[in-house]
């Protein structure tokens, strides 16, 4: 990059009259020579200079700098001349030529010819820029042949290229030579790291940090593995700061590693016990009874960081992530005070438009206590959720002695939309359209309004109508939704409605009361067919570290729906308990290294004096993925998947799906794999099921969903 910039971005000014100082006169006019293809009024007006006005030798030169940052020219070279007390200022301009190829040099090249052949390429070195991808930048900022070179279009477009790479989870990468001409050569260079330095080590062995440090010598260096590393010292007993630097070597990059010892001796002394203050999150027999024994004599720091680090990985486990130590030697007994995470002052950045109320109502961290993963977490995903934010960063630190949360949001530009789509309805068994008309955070209150209009095209070809509004930041409740709608079928309509409120018990624990009412005619006559006005009441908790790809936590939702009794209409009680559980998988391969995830869900669903139309259905892309739908009284699943993230959004999963009903002699299960992409606030799977309750065959039941299954 240094090179390129010396190269394209000379411009002299020396050894020309400007280099003599002359009083300011006025501007008799402004000349230019060299340009072909670039017009002089455009070089003109980006000089900035008017005639008449007073001119001196400093002005002409900023007006070369405004030339230059055109970006066509390779040369500018500014002169002045005073004819009749006036100044003649003229800018003789070397111009780019207009591109006719451009070559990249140090590209990896794809495997070609088989898709294993791709296959193997992509998963054994990771994500790469491909060349097409870099083309593809370079025209998007006008770098193409036919058009003339522009160095300041190209620097950023050459930067975009290297932003593409970060993503793409390659830091240590370089623009090397770029030279311009008909021919624009860049070359792009992938360095390996060479090794690891590491600073400020003082009592703790070296080999004590080299074991953290789990980042391959020799090859590309990669950001999730520096980021691991990173994490792994931050983490570790033995430091209160880590910062790691890259440096240039020859043909490689050197990760320097800056280190700051935690520091409970400052010189050795002799310790015969280690005693423990300031422990209120968690039990303190716990916690002390983890402090190993301290050697015999004289001990040093590094002696004594190591017998506490049981109990301080013992608060990393529970998550307690922004543990401190403070120590001070009593004669022979060294007494560490932990402070715990207790949460001091929160500040909020970022939010424009949404109100300080409703953020630390999302946020539910409150001053006063302890911050965990978990909570951190769970606060990130509540605010993201909304839909509101397109980036949010929670970043906790020590100030002094408290310890302060920032929180900084990066607003979207636009929430409302008007959009319409396609998409296949299990329910429907056919397409669907949709149209929707959705405003998010009126006024910045955290309150969203939609209407919307779905028709089926194929199958039953129904027409709903629906009118939706969610509240995030009430003062007592945590989500409050009413939903209308209007859905003719089959000759019937059907006018009814759910009002919700959600009120936060716990961390992570939530209680819903819903009470949903509706009314059914026949479209033709008018004729009533049916009523129901049901109350539904329910617990749900989740801990789930992601609401997109989870790998760690669960989900739990019990709730009952009453219908009847208090109101005419159906009568009926039914029952509907589901747990999910998720464990992290690192997938280590010749193939491929990546994440993934065993999931497991166990559903039951039961009911007592149920309508017929409202009973449950076994069998289906909701519940056992290809088998025929059944309709049943009661039912209890078992659902397991393999989940395999490809990309962010992205996933393919291997799953078991079991289920039998409660009510009478049926099971069915079904084996297959099954696509997932969640895409601009759009879910979308498509499952490939070999159930038990079909003739065995090599053609899979193919079935589209518009939600997760859990």
């Amino acid at each position: 990059m240094r090179r390129f910039l010396a190269v394209v971005f000379l411009v002299v000014l020396s050894g020309t009259p400007l280099a003599w100082a002359r009083e300011a006169l006025p501007l008799l006019r402004v000349e230019v020579a060299g340009n072909e293809r670039i017009a002089q009024r455009e070089i003109i007006a980006a000089t900035g200079l008017k005639e008449g006005e007073p001119t001196d030798a400093s002005r002409i030169r900023l007006a070369a700098q405004s030339i230059e940052e055109m970006g066509y020219f390779g040369r500018v070279v500014p002169d002045m001349e005073v004819v009749d007390d006036q100044i003649v200022a003229r800018f003789t301009v070397v111009e780019y030529p207009v591109i006719e190829s451009i070559t990249l040099l140090g590209v990896p090249q794809l495997e070609t010819g088989t898709l294993w052949a791709a296959l193997r390429s992509w998963f054994a070195e990771g994500p790469r820029v491909p060349e097409s991808r870099i083309r593809s930048i370079l025209r998007d900022h006008d770098i193409s042949p036919g058009k003339v070179l522009n160095a300041v279009s190209l620097r950023t477009a050459l930067e975009k290229v290297l932003e593409t790479y970060r993503e793409r989870d390659v830091v240590t990468v370089e623009i090397g030579q770029v030279i311009p001409g008909e021919e624009l050569v860049i070359e792009i260079v992938e360095l390996p790291v060479l090794g690891h330095r590491l600073r400020g080590l003082s009592t703790v062995p070296e080999e004590e940090v080299r074991g953290l440090i789990d980042v391959p010598e020799g090859k590309v260096g990669r950001l999730s593995e520096i980021q691991d590393a990173l994490r792994a010292l931050t983490r570790s007993v033995y430091f209160s700061h880590v910062d790691v630097e890259l440096q240039a070597g020859d043909g490689g990059v050197w990760l320097h590693w800056v280190l700051e010892e935690r520091q409970l001796l400052a010189e050795p002394a002799a310790v015969s016990a280690i005693v423990l203050s300031g422990v209120q999150a968690l039990p303190y027999e716990r916690v002390a009874g983890r402090v190993g024994e301290v050697p015999s004599g004289e001990v040093g720091n590094y002696e004594a960081l190591r017998a506490l680090a049981p109990a301080h990985d013992y608060y990393l486990r529970e998550g307690y992530f922004m543990l401190a130590l403070d120590s001070e030697l009593d004669g022979d007994v060294l007494r560490v005070r932990l402070r715990e995470g207790a949460l001091g002052e929160i500040i909020l950045t970022g939010n424009t438009r949404t109100s300080d109320r409703v953020v630390m109502r999302v946020l539910e961290l409150r001053e006063g206590e302890f911050l965990t993963e978990a909570r951190l977490s769970r606060a990130r995903q509540s605010l993201m959720g909304m839909g509101y934010f397109s980036d949010v960063q929670l970043v906790p630190e020590w100030v002094e002695d408290a310890l302060t949360l920032t929180v900084t949001v990066k607003e979207m530009e636009r929430l409302g939309h008007i959009r319409g789509a396609m998409t296949y309805s299990p329910q429907e068994k056919g397409i669907v359209g949709n149209v929707e008309y959705a405003q998010k955070n009126l006024l910045g209150t955290a309150q969203d309004v939609s209407l919307s209009l779905a028709r089926g095209l194929t199958g039953t070809g129904s027409t709903t109508w629906s009118l939706g509004y969610q509240g995030h930041a009430f003062p007592v409740y945590n989500l409050l939704s009413v939903d209308l709608y209007r859905r003719e079928e089959r000759g019937t309509l059907t006018l009814g409605g759910e009002f919700m409120v959600s009120y936060p018990l716990a961390p992570y624990w939530s209680l819903r009361t819903t009470l949903l009412s509706e009314r059914s005619w026949e479209a033709a006559e008018g004729t009533p067919v049916g009523q129901r006005t049901a109350v539904r009441m329910g617990v749900s908790f989740s801990d789930r570290d992601s609401p997109i790809f989870p790998r760690r936590g669960q989900q739990l939702s019990v709730s009952l729906e009453k219908a009847g009794t208090f109101a005419p209409g159906a009568e009926y009680l039914s029952l509907l308990a589901s747990v999910s559980r998720y464990w992290p998988l690192d997938v280590d391969t010749l193939l491929w290294e990546g994440r993934a995830a065993l999931a497991q869900r166990l559903l039951v669903r039961t009911g007592w004096d149920l309508p017929s139309h409202y009973r449950f259905t076994l069998g289906g892309v909701d519940t056992v993925r290809g088998a025929t739908a059944t309709t049943v009284g009661g039912l209890a699943l078992l659902n397991t998947e393999l989940r395999f993230e490809l990309a962010q959004g992205f996933a393919v999963a291997g799953f078991w799906d079991v289920g039998t009903a409660l009510t009478k002699p049926h099971s069915v299960s079904s084996l297959g794999m099954e696509i997932s992409a969640h895409i601009a606030g759009m879910y979308v799977r498509i499952s490939m099921a070999w159930p038990d309750d079909r003739p065995a065959s090599w053609v899979p039941v193919f079935e589209f969903g518009m939600q997760p299954m859990f």
